[in-house]
């Protein structure tokens, strides 16, 4: 294969940045004044929430049946609270106290346990985790066990207080809390004692006013323009009121709005997101196109920017985007699209330098933050962070002797789509230099099952890798297939045998189909690299043209 594989020399994101904006100030015979301008607010727009009055209280705890809810089973931080909270509770003479199991996982809706709930208890507790997440779905179900009559408080870390207060404004709930410091066994006893009395006073103290209020609570109105000023002006705005990655951002004039929304057919009042998190935001092709030119788009790239909104709402992210965990996306481009608007699919391809990759993956970041109500420390919590939250995008390299990503996916060779990965916490590699036989992806395939999450994992191979695994006789769906049955782990990291004891044999860390292998790189060298990408969802680009 001669095909020629090198990324175009363009300037990266940050440059095309500072050019736009040397280009807004300059004006006259050398001389140089700054411009006003009029930036567009790029926020999602929020819903009216329906207020959730809380239940009434219960007159005192005794003859009452309390559940104390465990949103994890074990390990949730909270195994000591939950024994003195039991033995609090039991103190002031309920009927029983009973500790309760979910029967499904914590993001899960539970309508077996809800309506076991609705018939054997009078009152609960809900127990978080030192998990974002969980914090979150605590107090989302403690707002629906509220809305059927039964009184309760979520008992979580104080870490992750910010959690609950964007929950209950999404919900329209003011659950009550009770907040411990992490780890709860560090805690003076004056400040511990206080949170366990807290916890079950919350039962019983009577609600206030705004706690039994009922309507519709309707969101405030912004005006259309967001700021107005010179170039460091806007960006000073935009950074100071939560709305950029942290980087400067083209500002979103109405002008460069118009000519970003020349990139689709769409009309740019159509809906393209109802919910779009974390916050539940609707969203518009207008407001894709204002985070677009924020990002340092063209409107050429309107179309994939717009599969990504499709693409992003495949599953519910609510639990990965609030997470102390560390997750970020992958995107995958295939098809002629990823020729027109010049991708890098070659040499350096998840490295700086091409504005389609380096913009376009920025742009994922500007609409979690700005569509779906993101906001670092107070909803996305993610405890170290991924540096590839801030631009993970390239196209598959297609001159390779395999079948492309998006036809293992199920699309036409010829199409054009994107497909969306979700984890990104791990990886490893390169894989160099030798191996291209079944020796070499053992040592791929051990390092893979190390990872925690164990949904999938996603495989870059360069051309040159794929063009001597071919030539070895083995396929993508080959190479994909050894890798997933090679990755093995002790049974004791996967789950416990009988009796407790630990099987001796290993077992496979990732289900059938879910190691997944991409061809994308430069041919100085063979190499690979592995990451934790699961989950991929496949979408048309074409049909957003």
């Amino acid at each position: 294969m001669e095909t020629k594989r090198c990324a175009r020399g363009l300037p990266g994101a940050g440059a095309w940045v500072l050019i736009a904006a040397l280009m807004a100030v300059a004006a006259g015979a050398g001389v140089v004044r700054a411009e006003e301008v009029k930036a567009l607010d790029p926020r999602g727009i929020w819903p009216a929430v329906e207020r959730i009055p809380l239940s009434p209280r219960l007159s005192s705890i005794k003859n009452q049946r309390i559940y104390i809810v465990m949103s994890w089973p074990s390990n949730s931080g909270f195994n000591n609270v939950v024994k003195d909270l039991e033995s609090l509770l039991k103190q002031r003479g309920p009927k029983e106290v009973t500790v309760k199991r979910r029967n499904v996982a914590y993001s899960e809706d539970d309508p077996q346990l809800w309506a076991e709930m609705k018939e054997k208890c009078d009152a609960f507790l809900y127990v978080g985790a030192p998990s974002s997440s969980t914090t979150s779905y605590a107090f989302k179900w403690s707002a629906k066990l509220e809305k059927m009559g039964l009184p309760g408080a979520v008992v979580n870390f104080d870490e992750l207080n910010s959690v609950g207060d964007t929950t209950n404004a999404r919900e329209g709930a003011l659950v009550r809390r009770s907040a411990f410091g992490y780890p709860a066994e560090t805690m003076a006893k004056p400040a511990y004692d206080a949170a366990l009395n807290l916890a079950v006073d919350n039962l019983t103290k009577p609600l206030t006013a705004n706690e039994k209020a009922t309507g519709v609570m309707q969101p405030k109105f912004r005006p259309d323009v967001f700021a107005t000023g010179d170039f460091d002006k806007i960006q000073k705005a935009f950074y100071e009121g939560g709305l950029t990655d942290g980087l400067p951002i083209v500002p979103p004039t109405a002008e460069r709005v118009a000519a970003m929304l020349k990139g689709t057919s769409h009309q740019a009042s159509e809906v393209v997101a109802e919910t779009f998190m974390p916050e539940g935001l609707k969203v518009t092709v207008r407001q894709v196109a204002i985070n677009a030119v924020m990002a340092g788009c063209l409107p050429e790239h309107m179309p994939v920017l717009l599969a990504t909104i499709e693409a992003y709402q495949k599953h519910n992210l609510n639990s990965i985007l609030r997470s102390t965990n560390s997750f970020s996306f992958m995107q995958v481009v295939n098809g002629p699209i990823a020729k027109q608007i010049k991708m890098n699919s070659s040499t350096g391809v998840l490295s700086p330098g091409n504005r389609a990759n380096a913009s376009m993956g920025r742009a994922l970041r500007l609409f979690i933050i700005n569509l779906g109500g993101g906001e670092p420390g107070v909803n996305l919590m993610a405890v170290i962070g991924q540096a590839s939250s801030y631009s993970f995008m390239f196209a598959e390299f297609e001159e390779n002797p395999w079948e492309p990503l998006s036809v293992s996916q199920g699309f036409k060779k010829g199409e054009s789509t994107l497909t969306f990965f979700t984890g990104g916490w791990a990886h490893s590699g390169n894989y160099s230099f030798g191996y291209a036989s079944e020796t070499g992806l053992n040592e791929v395939a051990q390092d893979i099952a190390s990872y925690q999450i164990n949904g999938g994992a996603t495989i870059i191979v360069s051309p040159k890798y794929a063009e001597e695994f071919q030539r070895k006789g083995m396929s993508k769906a080959a190479v994909e297939t050894y890798l997933q049955t090679h990755a093995t782990r002790a049974a004791s990291k996967t789950r416990p045998a009988q009796g407790g004891q630990a099987e001796a044999k290993p077992v496979q860390a990732f289900r059938e189909g879910t190691v997944k292998v991409v061809v994308a790189g430069g041919d100085a060298s063979s190499m690979m690299q592995a990451w934790s990408m699961y989950r991929p969802q496949t979408v048309s680009i074409d049909k957003w043209r």
